[in-house]
């Protein structure tokens, strides 16, 4: 599914505490709740009936936001976690007009679809820290700076051909050295990709007391790995109604953790984003339904967390339109994903 879909990406919540009134499970929700999440019985019925629940989630930050949702599928987890694996498939998307997937080690064929669009090239022009339309480190903003002719007919397809190079090296720091190679954001005050990311996974308070090898693994990639863990990274460009495309360069990581109780997690960990956010975790939950109950599927829970670079109240409520846009996006995304995998059940 992928966080890079709403708005970039990423990268669900599993196993989520969070209760707006005593908990209260139906019978077809005891999976759920052996899992830790928590509904009141107007969302157990909701979930119950099929239909998407959603909810916003608090947060520490006032640039944060945070959203869960929860589907009912009619997939086992093993089939959908088969589906999940396709990953050049499952990571695409309606709004999502660009993808690929890096080799290892990444090379120039994983990038030769990436093009910089003509606005984000001609606005590279007037970066400088602290004030830039593109999220990049002071260091690059210098180099395009020396490097690149302003003047020259084909800009885009330079300024491309440096992104493309950038990236290329970025996934391989990355894979070499983790979070401490990820990017410095200059574009605003100063902000370390790493510990933007940190400071969100931090609050996944389920993931790191319920799956804390993969809640480790995240923080301390490339150490740590689990066994059974299945890897991919990608890049992607996303399209959002009245925002500049995003181009995004996303971890995913697809875990059986043997602390949770017939579950497994697909976790997407932003690594970089040229505009709009500082950092972006998406950790869906695949749970089986009740053993009585094993062939109607299995439980989708996702939640999506979003640091932005800026999120102004005030007279234009900027925050307050990203929220509910992000939560209007998880529940198309959840209902997408209940008639596809419900599709691919019924075909022959």
């Amino acid at each position: 599914m992928g966080f890079a879909r709403t708005a970039v990406a990423v990268v669900g919540a599993i196993m989520v505490l969070v209760s707006r009134s005593p908990a209260q499970t139906l019978p077809a929700q005891g999976a759920l709740a052996r899992n830790g999440v928590r509904l009141d019985s107007a969302e157990s019925a909701a979930v119950a009936r099929g239909d998407v629940v959603v909810r916003v989630l608090p947060t520490e930050d006032s640039k944060d936001v945070a959203v869960l949702g929860i589907v009912h599928v009619g997939m086992s987890r093993d089939l959908y976690l088969r589906r999940v694996q396709d990953f050049r498939m499952w990571l695409r998307s309606p709004t999502r007009t660009r993808l690929g997937l890096f080799s290892d080690p990444a090379v120039p064929a994983d990038v030769e679809q990436i093009v910089i669009t003509r606005q984000d090239a001609n606005d590279l022009k007037k970066c400088k820290p602290g004030d830039c339309t593109t999220k990049l480190p002071a260091n690059a903003m210098q180099r395009l700076h020396d490097e690149v002719d302003w003047t020259a007919s084909d800009l885009q397809a330079r300024i491309t051909t440096i992104a493309r190079q950038r990236i290329i090296e970025y996934v391989s720091e990355y894979r070499d050295h983790g979070n401490a190679s990820l990017t410095v954001y200059d574009d605003r005050p100063t902000v370390r990709a790493s510990d933007a990311f940190v400071a969100v996974l931090a609050q996944s308070t389920a993931l790191n007391q319920s799956a804390p090898a993969l809640a480790s693994y995240l923080r301390t990639f490339p150490r740590g790995r689990p066994g059974g863990v299945a890897d991919v990274l990608y890049w992607s460009e996303d399209v959002v109604p009245r925002l500049r495309p995003i181009l995004s360069v996303t971890h995913a990581v697809v875990f059986t953790p043997p602390e949770m109780s017939g579950a497994s997690v697909i976790v997407s960990k932003q690594l970089y984003a040229n505009h709009f956010f500082e950092a972006a975790l998406e950790v869906m939950s695949v749970i089986d339904s009740d053993t009585d109950h094993a062939s109607r599927g299995s439980y989708l829970v996702v939640e999506r967390r979003y640091r932005f670079d800026h999120l102004p109240r005030g007279l234009l409520n900027i925050r307050g339109k990203a929220v509910a846009g992000l939560r209007e996006q998880l529940r198309a995304d959840l209902g997408r994903e209940r008639q596809q995998s419900e599709r691919s059940v019924s075909s022959p």
